[in-house]
């Protein structure tokens, strides 16, 4: 969907003139004739757009309005629960075409703190109120909000950790329609996961992406806690019999079963008959046999060096964006500085495994396309020494390029561009998610890394999960250009760069 679609779309929804939106945004009213026609593209200026976005999401009110917003889009969560301002972050999202898996993905790391919090006071343990040995029947959507809320009350009260069990199948509109019911439970999952428990998810099937996409942005958060371990079923699922779970094993369960997306043909059960609970367990467990883990999370640095030595030395294509030159492109006297200066015991294995790895991983692009894109500094900042080369997590010793050592990163770039056909060198400036790297390679891996500290990595395996990451890679990377005429105007421009830094 074009940009100029989308802007109509608004402006139809909120019944807003072309005069109505430039005095808003200071500008004349021909501009937004334009933008509304596709004559102009998005602007580059994003200040419009973010005004622009928060003046749709304060004439966005109407329940009617909030329904549309979340058919077009595609986002249950947009309906009218949601605050005004939050609405106005994703109506930016979404007008800057930044909404598809991967953007979800990083959002939900960004969740994550930047600086360690101190542990909180835990919260006083609710008291259980549902009897023991009972089952119990409800029915539709207020009958999901109730068990849930019994459920969660028995979960507090437990003494000590035990594995939570979740497989959904099932419509998640009731959840996702009210905003501050599922920020409520996420905070409650949080503090569950502080006290020990840990969850055993398998995801739902990907027959509907829009709905996979939402439930992914709201357990992301969820997932680099490692409290949290989804898994998915490899074969197809039909959708029609809807079958979801949570089991708290030797306490009680919770099960969903309807026909399709619908909330109103659904059976809920809560009980805390011991046998049907077990027999529940051991149902999930024969279910999660059959099951493969979707992505694991990294929070170690030593964690990090075995994925990235498989992603970088396995055969197949790879693509890779990160926010500075790779690491995996340091000529060997670089790699064995680092290696020398690096405080860090974790970040020393990693520049070890580059090392060790330098002739497996060129000797891959003999057979295999390899797309680096990467940022390109300029030599204002080299010289001024505020290009890092070591990650920016690892700041105990940070270690800077100097001219003439980002000379000698970019003339290997340059070898490795004329000797290897497969080797493509993309340089950008991104000044968005720069704390943020995705590698991809052929055999179903995704690697999603957060330098800024703490540092993070997700292993994605799900093979769909993956595929949308690649994908979102080679559009960025067709969208400017990298091979024939346009390979050679970058070998231009990195010789160009070598020379300003000789100069």
């Amino acid at each position: 969907m074009e940009f100029s679609d989308k802007l109509n779309f608004l402006m139809n929804l909120t019944q807003t003139s072309n005069k109505e939106l430039a005095r808003e945004l200071s500008v004349d009213r021909s501009l937004i004739s334009l933008l509304r026609t596709g004559r102009r593209k998005v602007p580059k200026n994003h200040d419009y757009i973010r005004n622009m976005s928060a003046f749709f999401a304060r004439h966005c009110t109407a329940e009617f309005q909030r329904y549309a917003l979340a058919e077009m889009i595609g986002s249950t969560f947009l309906r009218s629960s949601m605050p005004t301002n939050i609405l106005s972050e994703h109506l930016e999202k979404w007008l800057l075409g930044d909404e598809d898996m991967v953007s979800k993905m990083i959002d939900g790391i960004e969740a994550v703190p930047s600086t360690i919090v101190p542990e909180q006071q835990k919260p006083e343990k609710a008291i259980a109120t549902f009897p023991s040995n009972e089952t119990r029947f409800y029915y539709g959507k207020e009958g999901r909000l109730t068990a849930l809320q019994e459920l969660m009350g028995i979960l507090k009260s437990l003494d000590s950790p035990c594995p939570i069990l979740v497989s959904t199948d099932d419509s998640r509109d009731w959840l996702f329609e009210d905003y501050y019911l599922t920020n409520e439970l996420q905070k409650h999952m949080q503090e569950i996961f502080d006290r020990g428990f840990t969850l055993y998810q398998i995801m739902p099937s990907l027959n509907f992406l829009t709905n996979y996409v939402e439930a992914l942005e709201y357990w992301l958060p969820l997932y680099v806690t490692e409290h949290a371990k989804p898994y998915y079923y490899p074969r197809i699922r039909d959708n029609l019999y809807r079958h979801s779970t949570i089991i708290l094993p030797g306490h009680c369960a919770k099960t969903v079963v309807g026909i399709g997306m619908g909330d109103s043909n659904q059976v809920i059960t809560l009980t805390t008959d011991q046998k049907l609970v077990q027999t529940l367990t051991m149902q999930f467990q024969d279910y999660m046999a059959l099951c493969k883990p979707a992505l694991l999370t990294h929070k170690k640095p030593r964690e990090f060096s075995p994925c990235l030595r498989d992603i970088f030395t396995t055969p197949g294509f790879l693509i890779q964006k990160i926010s500075s030159l790779s690491k995996v492109t340091l000529p060997r006297e670089l790699l064995e500085y680092c290696l020398r200066e690096t405080k860090s015991p974790d970040w020393q294995l990693t520049y070890q495994m580059y090392l060790d790895n330098l002739e497996a991983f060129e000797a891959r692009l003999e057979k295999d396309a390899f797309i680096d894109i990467a940022e390109l500094a300029s030599a204002e900042e080299i010289r001024a020494g505020q290009v890092l080369i070591t990650p920016p997590c690892d700041m105990s010793a940070p270690l800077y390029y100097t001219p003439e050592t980002y000379i000698l990163h970019l003339k290997n770039i340059l070898r490795l561009m004329e000797q290897y056909e497969n080797y493509y060198f993309l340089p950008c400036r991104d000044n968005d998610r720069k704390d943020y790297g995705l590698i991809v390679s052929e055999n179903d891996m995704a690697l999603l890394l957060r330098s800024a500290p703490p540092s993070l990595m997700l292993e994605i395996h799900r093979p769909e999960m993956v595929q949308a990451c690649r994908e979102h890679l080679l559009r960025m990377a067709e969208q400017e250009g990298f091979s024939g005429l346009h390979k050679a105007k970058i070998r231009s421009r990195i010789k160009a760069l070598i020379q300003e830094l000789k100069n």
